[in-house]
């Protein structure tokens, strides 16, 4: 194991290996050796650099996050694209998506860290749909069914196969991202 005496260099290694191991076995299964041995650093960097492993569950899924609030921006009056820029992050990015299902096993119904620090950031929004709704219709759902939409084609590949048969990835992706925007676009014009 080479080492590594690049704090943040380190910091960036542990998050990236720290989601692809999350990401695929969960808070409860995810191992510190494991990340460790992917980002090439020492375990004791880890608990030094970040904490215990819900602290490097919680770090890795914020950095995550922070990278989809950085290239997926939203316009009230453009939300198909955004739908679109969302569906192409996701698809880009799936470890995302599985984060996010990680933390909904781990944490059920019981509030997970920065919650209201996470909430004001979809509740941005909500506000940026209910502006192009004009005040007329229910932005918390139109949001959440967006979401929903990017999210699934996801969080179940096994299921985009069992729908769209023998139809190519790439074919099935384009069809259904296609349907993505243009379904988001219908909520907001009705």
């Amino acid at each position: 194991m080479a080492r590594r005496y690049d704090r943040d260099e380190s910091v960036r290694l542990l998050l990236e290996a720290s989601a692809q191991e999350f990401a695929r076995h969960g808070v409860g299964g995810a191992r510190i050796d494991r990340i460790a041995d992917r980002a090439d650093v020492n375990k004791a960097s880890i608990y030094s650099y970040i904490g215990n492993k819900d602290d490097l569950f919680q770090a890795a899924l914020q950095t995550k996050l922070g990278q989809l609030a950085d290239r997926v921006a939203i316009q009230s009056d453009d939300l198909a694209a955004y739908a679109g820029d969302l569906f192409d992050f996701l698809t880009a990015e799936p470890v995302v998506a599985w984060l996010f299902e990680q933390e909904g096993l781990h944490y059920g119904t019981k509030d997970v860290p920065a919650l209201a620090e996470r909430s004001g950031y979809f509740r941005s929004r909500v506000a940026a749909v209910r502006d192009a709704l004009g005040g007329d219709g229910d932005a918390e759902a139109i949001y959440f069914s967006i979401i929903a939409m990017c999210y699934w084609y996801v969080a179940a590949p096994q299921l985009v196969r069992m729908v769209f048969g023998d139809v190519a990835p790439e074919e099935a992706k384009g069809r259904y991202r296609t349907h993505v925007v243009a379904t988001a676009k219908d909520m907001v014009t009705r």
